[in-house]
């Protein structure tokens, strides 16, 4: 017997997945819904797939020097280690060029102090005052030699100075977000029934608009697999993956915060869960939003995720507006994981 799970064959007809037939074994084309993680993560990773800041938690090994973007790194490295890698570069050039003035000899500069580190500092600095174009004047070069050392070293500033304004620029200019998601997803009654709800708010002061979620559940089920031709099918612990349908997968405008519900039915693959199964499943929510940053008209992108730790059960979300005196809507945005524990029968709706 395959193991479809707890009441879901329904909402995966509906989500564009096949149901699976409990009569007839599964074969491997049956179990490619698994988000383009491969068939390999999904049945043995055990940890989470999605970290709570959207980053993934698979690793490429031996992908070699092609595999180096540099520019990407450079857009995508923090601002801490973009400036510390820029002024490594600059000093390195600068360090290089100063080498190549000390290995020309005394004759080179104008003023050249004795062989040492005396003089390797005085070109070294002189190389940075040819590198910014600064020219104090106090320093020039005496030979052909290093008149071509300059003018490679003009040429190369140039360049750099172009490229690291090119990259600063773009970096500025790529849209970013601040997307914050409540620490835990809640599980409690809800409308005669029970649902799913977690919290997201816009960290920046800029506006977002045309949001919309997309939300996963994925954990590991019990399947019958069938086997090479003329073999037996055979139990294998497999992770599968259902889109979760939901109350409101969309929004016009998102000034303040959203809760995204989605109602636990008997078509839901959450039908007749709990922590402990889920916890026993390795089950995990995988949340992909996509919205529209209102000041630069970029698509923006956010992903987080929850485990079954970070679910809690019976238990809704605090109010999180209020109004001042002049009668304006406040959004505290400290707020925004606070929940508290409710009775059952009692509604979650916050």
């Amino acid at each position: 017997m395959t193991r479809v799970g707890r009441g879901q064959s329904a909402g995966i007809q509906s989500a564009g997945i096949q149901p699976v037939d409990s009569a007839r074994p599964l074969s491997l084309p049956d179990l490619n819904a698994d988000l383009g993680l491969g068939g390999a993560v999904a049945e043995g990773s055990a940890e989470r797939f999605l970290n709570r800041d959207g980053t993934f938690n698979v690793r490429r090994q031996h992908i070699g020097l092609q595999g180096v973007n540099l520019y990407g790194e450079l857009l995508t490295v923090s601002w801490g280690r973009f400036f510390v890698l820029l002024a490594l570069a600059y000093m390195g050039l600068n360090a290089t060029f100063a080498a190549a003035y000390d290995v020309l000899g005394s004759s080179a500069l104008s003023q050249m102090p004795p062989p040492g580190l005396g003089r390797f500092l005085a070109c070294f600095f002189f190389s940075v005052q040819t590198f910014g174009t600064i020219g104090f004047g106090h320093i020039y070069p005496r030979s052909v030699a290093a008149d071509w050392v300059v003018t490679a070293e003009a040429f190369v500033g140039l360049l750099g100075v172009a490229l690291a304004t090119g990259i600063l620029f773009a970096r500025f200019s790529r849209p970013s977000h601040r997307v914050l998601f409540s620490e835990s997803a809640v599980i409690a009654p809800y409308q005669g029934a029970q649902a799913l709800m977690f919290r997201v708010m816009n960290g920046h002061r800029t506006q977002l608009i045309d949001l919309s979620a997309e939300v996963t559940f994925s954990h590991f089920e019990n399947v019958m697999v069938e086997g090479l031709p003329g073999t037996s099918a055979e139990l294998r612990r497999i992770r599968r993956f259902y889109p979760l349908s939901l109350e409101r997968s969309r929004v016009t405008f998102f000034p303040t915060s959203w809760t995204i519900v989605h109602p636990i039915l008997p078509e839901s693959p959450l039908w007749g869960q709990s922590g402990e199964l889920l916890e026993a499943d390795d089950a995990e929510l995988l949340v992909v939003l996509r919205a529209t940053d209102d000041a630069s008209q970029q698509s923006i992108h956010a992903r987080s995720s929850y485990k079954a730790s970070e679910m809690v059960w019976n238990a809704r979300f605090r109010p999180i507006h209020s109004k001042d005196n002049a009668g304006h809507l406040r959004v505290d945005v400290a707020r925004l994981s606070h929940i508290e524990r409710v009775a059952t029968g009692e509604s979650a709706a916050p």
